[in-house]
């Protein structure tokens, strides 16, 4: 396990006040310091968070400085298996994405009655309510759909055409995707059928929308050199009539990682797939390019002013009509963005995104517990997720933020590093990024659009000061300073005191985690029987050195509340021994000559299914002699009954062995797939 790295800051919430002026004539702020406009703001999205965990936490919400928060899919959906390998809990997490009938409500998520009253909570803080919709498809699962979209007058769905692609467009929005029941976009009655449902949501208290799958729903003005226009509809001027303020279509751009390159810029043709400046005409659109470019950034430490001010969009589009990311719940549980960044990483990534001036960010809350080796952590469907997002630098991110909406931008590099980045914002604010592993004192640096005169550091306290145009001030290493001179007070969050790591093992020789500390005072940690020693927010504790493995060593945090009760929180971390003597084989003979070897993958859950390897389809074998493969057990699986299910990184008949449960695999065994598909001892 990796050592967790951060600034040493503290964050001073402060009581909430009647009435705050705005920092710039152009910003609208309400008494909460939140935008007004979700726009001008940011967004949380409270993944897999059901409605009463997002009602609990909407004053968390607020003094986090986001002002808008977007929900999972709210519409029924199917009931399938308990538990899953993805987010434990009643069912899983993707089923939210098939949706059996368009009303509000599901059994993930809950009632109704549940979203309207977490929308009227919301609205108590001008928080604005973004539902994440699904009106592309339906489950793959026909007899579960509901029978008026079955029996639709004019046919409720496309036929199941195979032969999807993203280079025809008549095959992008016609064809099913991944055997999912495929709506008769252009089919009046299911256009008033989905209006319907969207106009109710609104009623509701939702202010906004996300359309899943929006590329795949045709537009207008589609035609296709196969095909011809006949499949082109007015679905997106119909649906999208319906009062809400703010609505965005996930159009997820082409080409993937290969955009990381510098030589990638705007200007690009995009007419025939994506069509993202189409889509620009009625609506705005994800940005997935610059979530990959900022993360390219960030995973390398290296945040060229060039490189992240381009937000990679195709000709005719405009950055105002974006919504941009660090990472999204896609990017997340099928990319594996989790092992691309560490959450410092992210936080550094979400400050150069969240103080732009051009789109809306969106912050995507992993799960509780989470780390590289276990992306799903301790959460179960329904709970909140990790508090990565009442972080001092995201919060003073997002306050900075909605202050500073209209404001002009100006990006840079001023020491000639790439590794530091200023984000100026009009002539009175400023976002520091430092990368590098050293804090830095800048004296005389010039700035762009910054005016003369002493500013507060706002995430750690200090001053910044400009005189004749140069800035003066420390960064510390690894970190983001947020300089502006804030007016006005904010929600207090509520008194806390925990561990950025729960309670579990390590396998290094020593372990690091920082302590987070909000609205407390007289904070300690003691390790094991020794004293205490105060602590502040922020502060890294490296525990097991010259320490045996196998010991449990035992850490206790306490502080005072905003009551004077004292609060404590105990953890315990095990080191532990990665014995290395857990393995499996595979006789890639055994798949037949059609399975190739390009790619070969092993995926491995435990019995519950509460840990698997990574997300589908696991890790990559490797070779360790003609056509055997082999894989190690992590520690954290090798401990446990577990299943083993190889792959070609696809899924389903012909790309997987076995296609239902998984072979046993037990501590201490190493086991091979052999050429006849015998699941046998390996010697």
């Amino acid at each position: 396990m990796k050592s967790i790295k951060r600034g040493k800051g503290f964050f001073m919430a402060a009581l909430l006040l009647s009435f705050v002026l705005p920092l710039s004539a152009e910003s609208k702020t309400n008494d909460y310091m939140l935008a007004e406009k979700i726009e001008d703001g940011a967004i949380l999205h409270t993944w897999c968070w059901s409605f009463k965990t997002i009602t609990k936490n909407m004053s968390e919400i607020a003094a986090a400085g986001f002002s808008a928060i977007q929900t999972s899919p709210i519409s029924q959906c199917l009931v399938g298996e308990d538990g899953g390998l993805e987010i434990f809990g009643h069912g899983k997490w993707y089923y939210h994405y098939q949706p059996t009938k368009y009303v509000i409500g599901n059994y993930q998520l809950g009632t109704e009655k549940d979203f309207i009253a977490m929308c009227e909570q919301a609205h108590k803080y001008g928080i604005k309510v973004i539902v994440d919709t699904v009106i592309n498809h339906c489950t793959a699962t026909y007899n579960a759909i509901d029978g008026e979209l079955r029996n639709m007058e004019g046919g409720g769905f496309h036929p199941q055409n195979g032969g999807w692609s993203e280079v025809d467009r008549y095959e992008e929005t016609q064809f099913a995707l991944s055997g999912l029941w495929d709506l008769n976009t252009q089919n009046p009655k299911i256009q008033n059928h989905v209006l319907t449902f969207l106009k109710r949501c609104v009623k509701d208290g939702a202010d906004g929308f996300r359309y899943d799958a929006a590329k795949l729903i045709e537009l207008p003005d589609d035609v296709s050199a196969k095909y011809g226009d006949k499949f082109a509809s007015n679905f997106w001027p119909t649906v999208l009539n319906n009062g809400a303020a703010f609505q965005y279509g996930e159009v997820l751009q082409e080409g993937g990682k290969i955009f990381y390159s510098s030589d990638m810029k705007s200007g690009y043709d995009d007419s025939l797939s994506s069509r993202l400046a189409a889509y620009h005409k009625y609506m705005k659109t994800t940005n997935s390019m610059y979530g990959f470019r900022i993360r390219d950034a960030a995973s390398h430490n290296n945040f060229n002013a060039d490189f992240v001010s381009d937000n990679v969009l195709p000709k005719g589009a405009s950055s105002k009509n974006v919504v941009t990311w660090v990472e999204s719940h896609d990017n997340y549980c099928n990319d594996a963005s989790y092992k691309e960044l560490n959450p410092e990483q992210v936080i550094r990534a979400w400050a150069v995104i969240a103080s732009r001036k051009n789109g809306t960010p969106l912050f995507f809350d992993r799960p509780k517990g989470s780390t590289e080796n276990s992306p799903w952590g301790e959460n179960i469907l329904g709970n909140a997720g990790s508090n990565m997002f009442k972080d001092p630098q995201v919060v003073e991110v997002n306050f900075f933020r909605n202050a500073m909406a209209g404001s002009e931008e100006a990006l840079s590099n001023p020491t000639k590093e790439d590794e530091v980045l200023f984000i100026e914002r009009g002539n009175n604010g400023l976002v520091i990024v430092n990368s590098s592993s050293k804090s830095k004192n800048f004296e005389g640096v010039a700035v762009k659009l910054l005016s003369d005169g002493e500013y507060n550091e706002q995430v750690r306290g200090g001053k910044f000061i400009v005189k004749d145009g140069k800035l003066s001030g420390t960064v510390p290493p690894e970190s983001v300073s947020v300089v502006y001179n804030k007016t006005g007070k904010t929600v207090e969050f509520e008194s806390a005191i925990e561990a950025s790591v729960p309670s579990g093992y390590f396998l290094d020789d020593e372990f690091s985690f920082y302590v987070s500390t909000r609205s407390v005072t007289d904070a300690t940690c003691a390790i094991e029987k020794n004293a205490p020693f105060a602590i502040k927010d922020g502060q890294v504790i490296t525990i097991g050195k010259d320490v045996p493995y196998g010991k449990t060593i035992q850490v206790t945090l306490n502080c005072k509340d905003k009551s004077e009760r004292k609060l404590t929180k105990k953890y315990s971390y095990r080191k532990s021994l990665y014995k290395k003597d857990t393995v499996v084989y595979l006789d890639v003979k055994s798949m037949g000559k059609e399975w190739g070897t390009q790619k070969v993958c092993v995926y491995i859950y435990n019995e519950d299914g509460s840990k698997a390897n990574a997300s589908w389809p696991g890790v990559k074998m490797e070779e360790v002699s003609e056509g055997i493969y082999k894989y190690v057990l992590p520690y954290e699986l090798e401990s446990q009954k577990t299943y083993v299910i190889f792959n070609n990184g696809g899924g389903g008949e012909g790309n997987q062995y076995p296609n239902g449960a998984g072979l046993e695999m037990f501590k201490g065994t190493k086991m091979i797939l052999d050429a006849n598909k015998r699941w046998n001892a390996y010697k």
